[in-house]
């Protein structure tokens, strides 16, 4: 049986040996140069569980539950605009909603929690005064530590508590971990606005340390990626002035560059961190001993690997307004008899991500995001001109003969739908629906149904209400935790 987070967080922080506590939740792999109650005394030792960090964030093929694969396709399959592949198995029951149970359902928890372990590690260790070495230093990597950390409370509230918007907060979110618990602990969710709160200091406090970077720091957390996770945190939440405040920060005083229309294609395959200047945040692969094995994201959208999810005939679709759009460049067709029997020439394989062993990064957060965060926020603090302005520069980025949009059309649902066109199959589609109060709608008949397959009613047509929009908090921490198992999600 699993340990809960609180009891692996105690394992991680006091046991004397790696063998302490034996399951999977613990840290087994080397690339921690520091055991797991090992004491930090040098800048050196802090970096060493810096990478251990960093490693969690970028996943392996044991932690693929959050940015190593999960995290990437468990909004976009859950929407109207990816599916399953018929054949696949591991996106098969996010997208068909078939999972009854705490004990069936997939999960997006113990990799994030082992970040967050990991994080606290280095901020208890940098907070505590005791680190010998650069200042500097060793005030950078704490601050890097409370960004992620922050962003892994954020993704694990999204997936666990219903949308801010639904009720200001008010319902059950994630347990809040910031350091080591006693073993016989058995602490209670936090609310939904208690860990926006938490979110929202956290990056605050690291954005306003001035210790992070303002350089690129490809593959590394520097102010602007902290600036853009707060940027989403506040459009999440509908806090629209602060959302438009910081995405303009970015935009205007920032280091990066849209990919040119010309450029935005290839830019996909760029290797080893090369992605120019638009990522803001990325996730960079620079070898075989990097995360590429066959459970990766890329491996998964790709045809020549498991072909687990397509893009729906409803996507292209709405990609078909504008057969010059330059966004086609990341579509391709079929390539194998069976899938061309399946298909035709329907351009159902995303490109984004290569595939294996082909080490190229995975933008987490891209500069094209932060445009249509101000467009959105613009709009709906009725901000037309601002709304039209940076909705355009992504409609002229994917063709600069596009007609651009009125700033009377520059509405919520307009910019929504550039969002679907621009941010496919990078993990935003169930979210950015249910923040808006958005019906998704798969199919209504067989005379719509296009590639799905037959879908059980509940998950043909559903909005923030269908209790299955939230994933139910894992079996193991319902076994071991009293308090979290009377606070389960509704439904199950």
């Amino acid at each position: 049986m699993k340990k809960n987070i609180f009891k692996t967080i105690v394992c991680g922080f006091a046991a004397l040996a790696l063998t302490s506590c034996a399951n999977n939740w613990l840290d087994t792999e080397p690339s921690n140069g520091v055991g797991a109650n090992g004491a930090l005394s040098t800048d050196e030792d802090l970096y060493n569980v810096r990478t251990g960090m960093y490693y969690m964030f970028k996943g392996s093929s044991s932690y693929y539950d959050y940015y190593g694969a999960r995290m990437w396709y468990y909004a976009d399959v859950r929407g109207e605009d990816m599916q399953s592949e018929p054949s696949g198995s591991r996106t098969k029951s996010l997208y068909n909603f078939t999972y009854r149970t705490a004990s069936d359902a997939p999960a997006i928890w113990t990799t994030p929690y082992r970040l967050i372990r990991r994080a606290s590690r280095i901020i208890e260790a940098v907070e505590g005064g005791n680190i010998t070495g650069d200042a500097a230093w060793i005030a950078e990597m704490g601050a890097e530590a409370k960004v992620l950390r922050a962003l892994a409370h954020f993704d694990l509230v999204r997936v666990y508590g219903q949308t801010y918007t639904a009720d200001n907060g008010a319902s059950y979110g994630v347990p809040i971990v910031t350091s080591a618990l006693d073993i016989t602990a058995t602490p209670g969710r936090n609310t939904v606005a208690e860990v926006y709160t938490f979110v929202e200091n956290e990056l605050n406090a690291a954005i306003n340390s001035g210790a992070l970077s303002t350089d690129i720091t490809t593959g590394y957390v520097n102010e602007w990626a902290a600036k853009a996770i707060l940027a989403r945190v506040y459009l999440t939440k509908g806090d629209n002035a602060n959302a438009l405040s910081l995405a303009e920060d970015i935009i205007n005083n920032g280091p990066y560059e849209l990919w040119a229309n010309d450029e935005y294609a290839a830019a996909w395959s760029k290797k080893n961190g090369s992605h120019l200047k638009e990522p803001i945040l990325e996730i960079v692969m620079t070898g075989t001993t990097d995360w590429v094995d066959r459970e990766g994201i890329a491996n998964l959208y790709q045809e020549s690997g498991y072909a687990d999810m397509i893009m729906t005939k409803t996507f292209l679709n709405l990609m078909s307004e504008d057969m010059n759009d330059c966004r086609w460049g990341v579509m391709v067709a079929p390539k194998t008899d069976d899938f061309i029997e399946k298909y035709g020439e329907d351009r159902v394989f995303l490109n984004k991500y290569l595939a294996m062993n082909t080490f190229n990064s995975l933008p987490v957060i891209r500069l094209s995001e932060m445009y249509l965060v101000a467009a959105e926020a613009a709009a709906k603090t009725s901000d037309a001109t601002k709304a039209a302005k940076y909705l355009n520069a992504i409609v002229l980025r994917a063709n600069p003969n596009a007609t651009p949009v009125a700033e009377a059309d520059a509405t919520v649902a307009r910019i929504s739908k550039e969002r679907r066109k621009e941010l496919i199959g990078e993990g935003h589609r169930l979210f950015d629906a249910m923040r808006n109060n958005e019906t998704i709608t798969r199919y209504t008949s067989e005379a719509d149904q296009g590639y799905h397959a037959a879908l059980n009613e509940e998950a043909r047509s559903f909005d923030r209400t269908f209790f299955k929009v939230l994933l139910p908090i894992p079996q193991g921490e319902l076994d071991v935790n009293p308090t979290i198992a009377a606070q389960q999600n509704p439904g199950y």
